[in-house]
């Protein structure tokens, strides 16, 4: 049987390589890091999936659906919405949502599988038998993955988003203490940053629980 092929579209690392971890032993999983990259992908990969992430900066869920749906070799793509809020979704598309599924981050890795499984009318992949080598890759690749989000995705964000922005407010404020719409909007700003960022952390809570259970704990 011929591997089907999701594409993950979503501007927080941590998040794509957390689905990507999670998806690994079933799928092949190609990532995007904004709209416009997830639509030039699409377009080369052809996926038989595509996870997209509804608040995303310049070209956010909903304009990016529309220009996929307005590809031809794409218009009839099953496509699974992501946010943290259902609220930012219903906001500007009203449900019952007919031309995409929706998760709420952050998700369980079961809940995810199972909904693609869904969407796509596959068979759950056997579960590997617990102290088999199978278990022991599995919870390799997830301690693995996790890692990689730990180094890449929270160093990022400390370091470069986080301190960054709040280094161009305070310079911002020293310079122009009358602009406070300005600087309101940038926090504004910030704090949806950090949002999106906490819901990847409480995703990786998430899958330290889940494999623990894989290692037969409480």
């Amino acid at each position: 049987m011929t591997t089907k092929t999701v594409l993950v579209i979503d501007d927080s690392i941590m998040i794509r390589k957390m689905v990507a971890s999670i998806l690994a032993d079933q799928f092949q999983v190609v990532e995007a890091k904004d709209g416009l990259t997830g639509l030039e992908a699409a377009k080369k990969h052809h996926p038989d999936l595509i996870l997209l992430d509804f608040v995303m900066p310049k070209m956010d869920g909903y304009d990016t659906l529309q220009a996929i749906r307005r590809e031809d070799s794409l218009k009839n793509t099953p496509i699974i919405m992501m946010s943290g809020l259902k609220e930012q979704v219903t906001a500007r598309i009203p449900e019952p949502f007919v031309d995409f599924d929706f998760i709420e981050k952050p998700f369980e890795a079961d809940a995810l599988l199972a909904l693609i499984q869904k969407v796509l009318q596959v068979a759950p992949a056997a579960a590997p038998e617990p102290g088999s080598e199978a278990n022991t890759q599995l919870i390799l690749n997830r301690l693995t993955a996790i890692e990689t989000l730990l180094i890449q995705g929270t160093e990022n964000l400390i370091q470069r988003e986080v301190v960054a922005r709040l280094s161009g407010i305070n310079q911002c404020l020293a310079r122009q203490e009358s602009r406070s719409a300005n600087l309101e909007a940038q926090i504004s700003k910030l704090a949806g940053e950090v949002e999106r960022h906490a819901q990847g952390l409480a995703l990786i809570v998430k899958e330290l629980r889940h494999i623990r259970k894989l290692l037969g704990g409480s």
